[in-house]
């Protein structure tokens, strides 16, 4: 036998076994997150994004993207293509159209109605599919101080697996579930979980249950971090904080949890970048190449992950695993 037949052979066993390693999520290095697809660019276009913030995926994956600068919020498929726009009525085009400018985050649910935060207006709109303004939760008027709907400043939107959707708020530092009527998007039921510190982005996890929230941090010796919540609303871990057990968190925004209960995160430090939190072991950067100002993170269902870079003005697709 030549040498090249037994490096051939050698080569031949090796690569099942090199593709098992490689489906372990643990064993990836920054080098297996490639990028196969981005789209979008500044301007105000059908297709073009200016500043985009949060996004969400459907387990169909259609992507919703808040276009912030465009002050809509832009659907299209995986590849970019744009399907739809929604927009906010506006009365007089002077005044609400510029208090409209500050749409932040976005989540939709099975029954396919729309919520998007506005955080200028303070509060959490809720669109039909077709994208008829339907509810305005928060927004005032203030009765005492204190805004109708207990929101006060709604940041981070995302939809459970019970279909409700969960919305954190950074001024009250809360995390609250609503459970909505599917036409008409009037609430049926509210849960008011307390006892955050700045809560600003959160995603919840169809397939675990798990939650995932970012806090701020304050001025009061409050580090930044990520908590992951269990389907009852307790503390399961705290994420971002311990250096031996991964980065420790800057400036963290967006994040979502795989179904392994991996938790990615956008986080702004001295480099933006990407950093996944294994459900055991330590975290690792998987991304700090590229970005600017990271702000929304998803995962379309074949594991793709979605990032929308917002000083970039468009969307980047990584494979990450």
């Amino acid at each position: 036998t030549s040498l090249l037949q037994i490096n051939r052979l050698h080569g031949e066993r090796s690569e099942p076994a090199l593709l098992e390693l490689e489906e372990d999520a643990e064993s990836l290095g920054p080098e297996e997150v490639r990028l196969i697809h981005q789209f979008g660019k500044q301007g105000s276009g059908r297709a073009d994004l200016t500043l985009p913030s949060g996004v969400h995926a459907t387990p169909q994956g259609q992507l919703f993207l808040v276009d912030c600068g465009n002050a809509r919020v832009q659907v299209t498929d995986a590849h970019g293509n744009v399907l739809q726009h929604v927009t906010s009525p506006t009365n007089d085009l002077g005044g609400s159209l510029r208090r409209c400018r500050n749409y932040f985050d976005v989540a939709v649910n099975a029954k396919g109605l729309i919520a998007l935060s506005c955080a200028a207006e303070r509060a959490l709109l809720i669109f039909s599919r077709h994208g008829r303004l339907l509810q305005t939760f928060g927004g005032g008027p203030y009765i005492a101080g204190v805004p109708r709907d207990e929101l006060e400043a709604p940041r981070g939107v995302t939809v459970t697996q019970r279909d409700e959707f969960l919305v954190a708020d950074i001024r009250k530092g809360t995390l609250t579930a609503l459970n909505l009527e599917p036409k008409t998007g009037s609430r049926l039921e509210r849960t008011v979980v307390t006892g955050f510190h700045r809560p600003y982005l959160v995603s919840a996890c169809l397939h675990t249950g798990l939650v995932a929230v970012s806090e701020r941090g304050s001025e009061m010796g409050q580090e930044p971090c990520v908590k992951i919540l269990g389907p009852g609303w307790d503390t399961l871990r705290i994420l971002g904080v311990c250096s031996s057990l991964g980065p420790v968190l800057s400036c963290p925004w967006g994040l979502c949890i795989d179904k392994n209960g991996s938790v990615l995160v956008a986080d702004w430090g001295e480099k933006h970048r990407v950093l996944l939190y294994p459900s055991e072991g330590a975290g690792r950067v998987i991304l700090s190449d590229g970005l600017s100002s990271p702000r929304g993170l998803a995962l379309l269902p074949n594991d793709l992950l979605v990032v929308s870079d917002s000083m970039h003005h468009c969307v980047k697709i990584y494979q990450y695993k």
